[in-house]
């Protein structure tokens, strides 16, 4: 025979089956979140580091590209203009024509540092 306290129990049950079954998928989901971060935040850190390495090489290029074109130009002018190529040489080799007067000035120590 039942008691009046048997189907007090049984709900009671229920809920607390309930309740701890609900517990249980909330930890289980937070557990797949931590893991899933885990998983997935040293790939993004590593994705940063690439792209900031990316970055510097563009700079690097972007550099390399007016220092390219900077002596494309003075290729050009060597190839086309005699007079250009002359006052290069005369620069280099420290050597002036009769009757000229060279002015060098030489930059103060600490200029450009």
């Amino acid at each position: 025979m039942r008691s009046a306290y048997d189907s007090f129990d049984d709900s009671h049950t229920d809920w607390l089956r309930l309740l701890l079954n609900r517990i249980l998928y909330i930890l289980l989901i937070a557990a797949i979140l931590i893991l899933m971060i885990c998983w997935f935040l040293p790939l993004l850190k590593e994705r940063q580091k690439q792209q900031l390495a990316l970055q510097t090489l563009e700079q690097q290029l972007a550099r390399e590209k007016v220092v390219n074109r900077r002596e494309q130009k003075k290729l050009s002018w060597i190839q086309r203009d005699p007079d250009y190529l002359e006052l290069l040489a005369r620069d280099k080799l420290d050597l002036k024509k009769p009757e000229e007067k060279i002015f060098r000035v030489e930059p103060s120590p600490g200029v450009g540092k």
